[in-house]
């Protein structure tokens, strides 16, 4: 055979092999660049939800109670589609219309959303209602919030028979058949309170000294204070006010006037009316005692625990899906060793992280398969693999988690999820959301070691420490000053500027004049684990130590607890 004739068969054959791999290479290359596009809106989606409810519980001062807390959730829910549709190109989006076409709706089989003492899931589901005459249910399923679910589980052992509610920190409800406190049978209670690992060694009025893994910490009274913004004073100043936290809502101190107030909805200034004495006392008394009764009823309450509750592990769940983790080791006997509530790796708290795992699996699983069921598209949604390192975000932290499913791109569908992790509001104090303020106005995490390290350097030290605030006292806050209501969607929209006022609101920030530490706010890798900080491990200082303990104390005391039964 002659070599042209050679040529024209491997042409023959090679060209038509090279068409189907190129275009086969360029479909692939299509489906990436496209599952990339969309793994970006979904991220950015997210983040803009969890944004807005941030930014909604700063200038929502009911933003806890509720029916408060669940308009929030919708607001930053309707975030989430608004910014997933502009992003594929959906200009003309409103939520109604995207509720009636279901344009993207179709794709999202759940939104996921934290909170401090339960979940919500945002999905398809009918409404039904339970009367004298039974069980009524509608015909049609409906976009909506359904209501909230504790992070919840029942236990079981002898005549006992009780549910404890979880939260993301060392807080519990106890409901439910208990032994009673002394003598012999059980008892029926329901009771909120705190578990706190130590003993209390002295006490006065106004401090008390508690021992927690061999070392003594004195938490004293504290004076807090932050700045405002007023309609009625000046808008282009924030001025410093003193204020304490009375009946769950912050009262300020107008010193010039010698009156108290509250913030209002309007921003300006609510005086109090009628008798102040009860006020008067408590902003000179029990206003600055919040870290001092945090952890002098939690001790309370933690040695109630161990009599009402001793003996009960994890493998007393009446659900077998709880008994895995944590084997016989007792859940709510509590010390400053083995089970420190404050410690990453105590029994309570690995069994508390399963309890929120396995809630949040087990219904977020049946509203998927729900949506499945009624969807009538032909695309089977189902729950996906969620990767560990997200599962430990979700169960400490308020969260976002957002499905994407279904969509076709190129050769395959695209499914996806997201989560976006969020502590500064005003819903939950995490372990690592307290900053503490040193005499150079620089704002620090609690293990950070370039303060720990100053502070033990005393001979050389030129820094102190002038107070301790919650995260999300950090963050930049704004009023309306035309009568619109600040909402999350004007200041993502004026996030970058600079100015005092822009767009018609005035921004400022309740810890005024402090800039973050670069070590440890900005770069967040030169630090010591939380729990160094609590057990005071080689290199922690004393001071810091105690000033962390205390904020976090009074922040969580402060905390407002849907479902608190609180009584010692």
């Amino acid at each position: 055979m002659k070599l042209q004739h050679l040529a024209v068969i491997f042409v023959l054959i090679i060209v038509p092999i090279s068409l189907v791999l190129s275009s086969y290479i360029n479909t692939q290359i299509k489906t990436i660049e496209k599952q990339t596009k969309y793994t970006t809106m979904l991220i950015n989606s997210t983040y803009d939800a969890a944004r807005a409810f941030q930014l909604n519980t700063f200038n929502n001062r009911f933003s806890t109670l509720n029916d408060s807390k669940m308009r929030d959730i919708e607001a930053a829910i309707t975030t989430f589609y608004r910014t997933l549709a502009v992003n594929l190109g959906m200009s003309t989006y409103s939520k109604y219309e995207l509720q009636q076409t279901k344009d993207i709706q179709t794709y999202t089989p759940a939104v996921l959303c934290t909170m401090y003492d339960g979940f919500y899931i945002y999905t398809k589901y009918k409404n039904a209602t339970i009367d004298d005459e039974g069980y009524d249910e509608d015909s049609d399923y409906v976009y909506g919030l359904k209501p909230s679910i504790a992070y919840s589980c029942r236990y079981e052992d002898g005549d006992r028979d009780f549910i404890v509610n979880y939260t993301l920190d060392n807080t519990i409800t106890v409901i439910g058949k208990v032994k009673k406190s002394s003598g012999y049978g059980t008892e029926y209670v329901t009771k909120t309170g705190h578990l706190i690992a130590g003993e209390i060694t002295e006490e006065t009025d106004n401090a008390i000294t508690f021992k927690m893994n061999g070392n003594e910490i004195t938490i004293g009274t504290e004076p807090l204070s932050e700045y405002l913004i007023l309609k009625d004073v000046n808008t282009e100043q924030a001025l410093l006010y003193n204020y304490v936290i009375y009946n769950n809502e912050k009262i300020y101190k107008d010193e010039s006037a010698n009156r108290y107030f509250r913030y209002s909805t309007e921003y300006t200034r609510n005086y109090v009316q009628g008798d102040l004495t009860e006020i008067e006392a408590f902003f000179d008394g029990d206003g600055k005692k919040s870290a001092i009764n945090y952890y002098k009823e939690g001790i309370k309450f933690t040695k109630w625990a161990k009599t009402a509750l001793g003996g009960i592990s994890a493998n007393n769940a009446v659900d077998a899906k709880f008994s895995t983790n944590t084997g016989n080791d007792n859940i709510f006997v509590i010390n400053d060793t083995s089970n420190n509530p404050l410690l990453e790796s105590s029994t309570f708290n690995e069994h508390r992280m399963n309890v929120i795992r396995y809630c949040i699996e087990k219904n977020l699983s049946q509203a998927i398969n729900t949506y499945s069921e009624s969807a009538g598209t032909g695309i089977e949604y189902a729950m996906p693999q969620i990767e560990e390192d997200k599962w430990y975000e979700i169960e400490n932290n308020v969260c976002f988690v957002t499905f994407l499913q279904g969509l076709p791109i190129g050769t395959k569908m695209y499914n996806n999820y997201c989560v976006v992790a969020n502590n500064t509001n005003q819903e939950t104090v995490g372990r690592d959301s307290i900053y503490i303020i040193d005499s150079n106005k620089e704002y620090h995490r609690a293990g950070c070691k370039k303060l720990h390290k100053e502070l033990n350097n005393a001979a050389s030290s030129e820094i102190t420490i002038i107070g301790a605030y919650a995260s999300s006292d950090f963050e930049r806050k704004g009023i309306s000053l035309t009568g619109a209501d600040a909402n999350a969607h004007t200041q993502i929209n004026d996030f970058l500027s600079t100015t005092v006022t822009s767009g018609g609101v005035a921004y400022f920030f309740p810890q005024s004049g402090c800039t973050a530490c670069y070590d440890c706010i900005v770069n967040m890798a030169d630090t010591y684990s939380i729990d160094d900080v609590v057990n005071g491990a080689p290199g922690i200082n004393d001071e810091v130590r105690k000033v962390y303990l205390t904020a976090l104390a009074r922040c969580r005391y402060n905390l407002y607890t849907i479902n608190g039964y609180f009584g010692y």
